[in-house]
Order: structure tokens, then sequence, then C-alpha cells
């Protein structure tokens, strides 16, 4: 279910527990990223998604395409649990439910994933947005780097915090 939450300078629909398991770090600098995008243009952007699961990550992951895994997960090489997905799917006639990929993900032997699992990423509606350039820029300068991801079928801009330390979580 989704529903719409005011939190100051920014609105979300996602889970207000996903906004709360942030990384205080991120958490305050997307509050000033989100403050000065609200002063230049009179809007709140509206958060989408924000710390996952990795149960939450399997059930996203199982519902993409190849075309979508190998574009969002490959970016820096292909992590054996992508692999392993695609093989698994070829082996199930194309489709794997989210338990499938939960396992899969816990047995991966490389790559963290998403930022989202360490509480440092957050995805933002594009839809309704009247600046996305400029919140795409307000967002660098608040030390996020940030991915279109439009061109794979999600209308968002994912905010990852840089700077951070990349970790394999299981759980």
């Amino acid at each position: 279910m989704s529903y719409l939450s005011d939190c100051g300078f920014f609105t979300y629909t996602c889970n207000a527990q996903g906004i709360a398991a942030l990384l205080p770090e991120v958490r305050a600098a997307f509050s000033l990223a989100a403050q000065a995008y609200f002063c230049a243009t009179a809007q709140r952007p509206r958060v989408n998604s924000a710390w996952r699961s990795l149960r939450h990550c399997a059930e996203l992951m199982a519902g993409f395409s190849q075309e979508q895994l190998e574009a969002m997960y490959c970016r820096n090489g292909y992590p054996d649990y992508i692999r392993s997905i695609v093989e698994a799917r070829q082996k199930n006639g194309g489709k794997l439910e989210t338990e499938q990929v939960y396992k899969i993900l816990q047995q991966r032997q490389e790559g963290y994933i998403s930022w989202h699992l360490l509480g440092a990423a957050i995805d933002l509606a594009k839809e309704g947005l009247q600046k996305p350039e400029l919140l795409r820029k307000i967002l660098e300068q608040h030390n996020f780097s940030v991915f279109d991801e439009e061109d794979l079928g999600i209308a968002c801009l994912h905010a990852a915090y840089k700077g951070l330390k990349a970790q394999i979580l299981r759980k």
C-alpha cells in the first residue's frame, strides 16, 4: 500500500521505516538538498524508496527483466549473483519467485547489491517533478551520485551517498 507522508521539505510514499533507517549523514545531507530544492522551486521532492531489506531487494529484482538487472547491477562488472539469477531463470522458464532470488542473494560471493541496503540511497519520483536537472545538481552538491533510471523503465532518480564503504549484507 502506498501513502503520501510529509517530512518537512520532502514527501515520501515508502514505508516510514525506510526513511528512519537511512544513515544519519545521508538523512542530513538529503534533508539539506530537499530544502534547497524546495526553496528554489516551492516543490517537495517525493521519496519512493530509501532503506530496503535484502528481501525487498529480492522482490524487486524478481520482477526486473534481464536487461534491467544488468543495467542496474552490472555497471562495475558482472557479479556472481546476477549470473546466478540469469541462469536460474533460464532453468525455470524465465521467471523466479522472490524467495528464489532471496536465496541467491544470501549465498552470493561478491557484490554489495544496493546502497539501499546500507541506508545510503534514495529513489526520488520523477513524475510531476518540475525541475529534475536542478534536483540532480543539488543532490550532487550534497555528496550524492545520481543515476536516472527512466531509461530502465523506472521513473526515478536514484541518489546514492558517496564515500561509504560497500558491504555484503545477507539479511
